[in-house]
């Protein structure tokens, strides 16, 4: 698996990755794609919030206090979305991944915004109550990456199949 940065296709090409996983969207045409799943935007908190019942609303989304994940492709989207829905959030704190954001939500009054399929998972994890995004946040694509030159590659074929069969959206 690359890393997400400019050499992502480099590495693919020269056989130092197999794959590259996530929404890459400045990956270049010379690389095989497949999607995994789409992505929207889900709220965590905790499921003993002192102010918010069951439904999130735009005005108590931008009054309550939010952790910002500050790693992610999909963060430029969720800040353009909050932007163009002329929307701030109030920043109290902000972590470089996902590590740690559960608990910190489950044990405070915080709001953090995520991609469903990580919010889903932490929710599950943490026993955090889902909303969605009450601002409308362009969704995107997850998908997988290879080069052509590791198309037919046997072993890179079995692990695009495993990673289609666990996170495929036929799943």
């Amino acid at each position: 698996i690359a890393r997400i940065d400019g050499n992502t296709e480099q590495a693919l090409e020269i056989g130092e990755a197999d794959l590259a996983i996530g929404f890459i969207p400045w990956l270049g045409g010379s690389l095989y794609q497949q999607l995994l799943f789409p992505q929207d935007w889900v709220c965590l908190v905790s499921a003993r919030h002192p102010r918010l019942g069951e439904r999130l609303t735009a005005t108590a989304y931008a009054e309550e206090g939010h952790v910002l994940i500050s790693a992610g492709t999909g963060q430029k989207l969720l800040e353009a979305g909050l932007v163009s829905a002329g929307v701030q959030r109030r920043i109290v704190l902000e972590l470089p991944g996902f590590l740690g954001v559960g608990a910190v939500v489950g044990t405070s009054d915080l709001i953090v915004t995520l991609p469903r399929h990580i919010g889903t998972t932490l929710a599950e994890t943490y026993g955090l109550r889902v909303h969605e995004c009450p601002v409308p946040i362009e969704g995107f694509a997850v998908r997988q990456h290879w080069h052509a030159r590791y198309h037919q590659d046997a072993g890179n074929r079995w692990l695009r199949g495993v990673l289609l069969e666990l996170f495929g959206q036929g799943r």
